[in-house]
């Protein structure tokens, strides 16, 4: 018997449809944020969406065709193994239908938290088990966030509770040492005495002043900010103060620079303390060289000095809070300076030089990247 014109056309029909629903159905597991990966009954990857790829770090033709060991940390390679060769002979298993967290391994070596859940399909008379993955690395990390922000909340009102009663008599003694410095009646030995007192009230006012900067949630005023400019600024600022110390500050500037978002204030705080460690650490007549230069993220800032250079010793502590190799140093410069720095979303770090002497780097990301992260900083 013949074919039927009408019915070939129907069964065309028929055919495309289900190739475009077919196809759409691909693109949704295509464009999910959530890795899609799934194996046949001998453990090789027979699919692997774009967000799998993103994820682990192969490419798909890498994976596709082959075991699924790659994608399972080395320890667990043969236990899942193991697993799948039970689930296909006995069809039960734990993890079938329900979702857990693991920890996966990408490419490079490095573990991820991930939340995962299975599923399996009859296809052709084959069995084909699907995992569905969530990464949890950046949740984890907004969570870590979030925590931070609460200890830094609970630890800035104690420290504001403790500032204030230990600032009132600190002021009432300093103001009474300074009172009794200037009879004309005392001896030498007891105005000495006096000014340590006052030399101590000041360095005490200074501990306050910078446990608050660290505790407390900073506000940010958020503009588009130039980075000479800025430093310019600071240089003026610390003139006379350099002066004093018989320091000279060179700036040099390499290339364009995008302009930064940021908080001027906060950042020339950063700079000034940097550029003063710089001036302690070089020994008499010093020269500073600051220098600004881009970079692939926004700006780079080095400021460089001529001391020792870091300690290897001290290398790991260098921003720890009370941690300090200056006489009379507070040790919360630098880790106030790093929380600024890093609530800019940039990075600071403090090495060696080839030539001599140390250099504490700091790298800001340009302006939109900075934007993007303002509702979350801005606390």
């Amino acid at each position: 018997m013949d074919p039927n014109p009408a019915d070939e056309n129907t069964c065309r029909s028929d055919l495309h449809e289900a190739a475009q629903e077919l196809e759409k159905f691909r693109q949704i597991v295509e464009t999910a944020e959530l890795g899609v990966v799934t194996i046949n009954e001998n453990h090789e990857v027979v699919y692997m969406n774009a967000a799998a790829e993103a994820m682990f770090g192969y490419a798909r033709q890498e994976i596709m065709g082959g075991d699924l060991s790659p994608l399972i940390p080395s320890e667990h390679r043969e236990h899942h193994r193991n697993y799948v060769e039970r689930y296909v002979a006995t069809r039960r298993g734990r993890l079938i239908g329900h979702t857990a967290e693991l920890e996966a391994e990408r490419r490079d070596g490095s573990r991820f938290p991930i939340h995962i859940s299975f599923s399996t399909a009859e296809v052709a008379g084959g069995l084909l088990m699907t995992a569905i993955i969530r990464d949890l690395s950046k949740e984890a990390g907004l969570e870590k966030e979030v925590r931070q922000s609460q200890r830094l909340a609970i630890l800035g009102e104690m420290v504001a509770t403790v500032s204030h009663e230990i600032r009132s008599p600190l002021t009432l003694i300093g103001g009474f040492a300074l009172q009794l410095e200037r009879d004309p009646e005392l001896s030498e030995k007891v105005r000495g005495k006096l000014k340590i007192i006052t030399a101590e009230v000041k360095r005490l006012e200074t501990i306050l002043n910078e446990l608050g900067d660290l505790s407390r949630p900073h506000k940010y005023d958020w503009r588009e900010t130039d980075a000479a400019q800025l430093l310019e600024h600071v240089a003026e600022l610390m003139g006379p103060e350099l002066e004093r110390a018989g320091a000279e500050l060179k700036i040099s500037r390499n290339g364009e620079l995008p302009p930064l978002m940021a908080d001027a204030g906060r950042l020339s705080q950063v700079l000034i303390n940097l550029i003063n460690n710089a001036v302690q650490a070089s020994g008499d007549h010093p020269v500073i060289e600051v220098v600004l230069e881009p970079h692939p993220e926004g700006v780079l800032l080095e400021v460089r000095d001529q001391g020792p250079g870091v300690d290897p010793a001290n290398a790991k502590q260098l921003f720890t809070p009370f941690f300090t190799t200056k006489r009379g140093g507070t040790g919360l410069g630098l880790p106030v300076a790093r929380r600024i720095v890093e609530e800019h979303g940039g990075r600071i770090e403090l090495a060696n030089r080839d030539q001599g002497g140390a250099v504490a780097r700091v790298r800001l990301p340009a302006a939109p990247a900075i934007q993007q992260k303002l509702p979350l900083m801005d606390v």
